[in-house]
């Protein structure tokens, strides 16, 4: 059933929270960080171009940001998440729910100018790879059957805030895609997958009246294993690197962000309460930060 502002000419809805809150600035390492590192590969090959650094960095987090509005735009439209909006205006913090498409839109738009400048000053290949972030980025919460109600929004933020990122940020640099920047793109892969399925796994029971996401189709116990799959393999998959000269020693440093992940899986133990699943998001979210950070660092060092 949907409900929503647009459907309701007597009332307007607000968001509770900020504009700040609604970004969820916090979800954005899951662009911020790729760049860094796929940056940071480049930069052991040749001169970065700081214009096209930042550039690229600009673009990708307006398409993120704009999917993140898109989310709670959709969201409420699908009836879900109704307790983030009210109708009165003195209390609510944030836009109206019918502007939030707008900034998304214009979000979008930015994208799509900067990353046209990209193309010009690398190659019109990244604009096939841009034009598929955006569309995926909509879909992940528009139309009937959205990606993330279907068991495909691990698989979403897996392509295009893992490999896709991290690849386009290195090739803008004037670079040719190898297998090295391949392989350190799937360290991402694994970890904004595990970021999206501790989200889907905390909702659960949230989720299973509105939507089939990956954990709901698994089951929480399965979920939870294969949430504890993906953390290990951002470690093993890194440690490999290392070994095989893909990743050099200095990124060892990411073995730091371990008590993190330790954090994070216990928020999910058999008996765990129901606060301890509702703080395991932003262990999630700190654990992005600081994997992805120590990892960059580790490269640029």
């Amino acid at each position: 059933m949907m409900y929503s502002a647009a459907n309701d000419n007597r009332e307007v809805f607000y968001y509770r929270a900020s504009w700040l809150q609604l970004f969820r600035p916090m979800t954005l390492t899951g662009t911020l960080t790729p760049i860094l590192a796929g940056t940071g590969v480049a930069a052991a090959k040749g001169a970065v171009q700081l214009d096209v650094f930042l550039a690229m960095l600009a673009a990708a987090l307006f398409v993120q940001s704009a999917t993140n509005l898109f989310n709670d735009y959709y969201d409420f439209l699908h009836g879900q998440d109704k307790m983030k909006w009210t109708t009165d205006r003195s209390t609510a913090k944030g836009p109206a729910h019918t502007s939030v498409i707008y900034a998304a839109c214009f979000l979008l738009i930015g994208a799509i100018l900067i990353g046209l400048w990209l193309a010009y000053q690398s190659t019109w290949w990244i604009i096939p790879a841009g034009v598929a972030g955006i569309l995926f980025g909509y879909l992940y919460s528009a139309g009937p059957r959205p990606l993330c109600s279907i068991g495909l929004g691990e698989t979403v933020a897996f392509t295009f805030l893992g490999p896709v990122v991290t690849m386009i940020s290195y090739v803008v640099q004037g670079n040719v895609l190898d297998l090295s920047i391949s392989a350190i793109s799937l360290t991402f892969a694994w970890l904004i997958a595990s970021m999206i399925l501790t989200n889907n796994i905390r909702d659960i029971k949230k989720d299973e009246a509105f939507r089939r996401t990956l954990a709901t189709l698994l089951g929480r116990k399965k979920a939870v294993h294969l949430l504890t799959s993906l953390l290990i393999l951002v470690y093993t998959t890194t440690i490999s690197f290392i070994a095989t000269g893909t990743l050099p020693v200095s990124s060892m440093i990411t073995l730091l962000a371990v008590p993190l992940a330790v954090r994070l899986r216990w928020s999910f133990r058999e008996n765990a309460t129901r606060s301890d699943e509702q703080s395991a998001m932003k262990f999630a979210a700190w654990h992005h930060w600081a994997f992805g950070l120590l990892l960059a660092l580790g490269i640029w060092m």
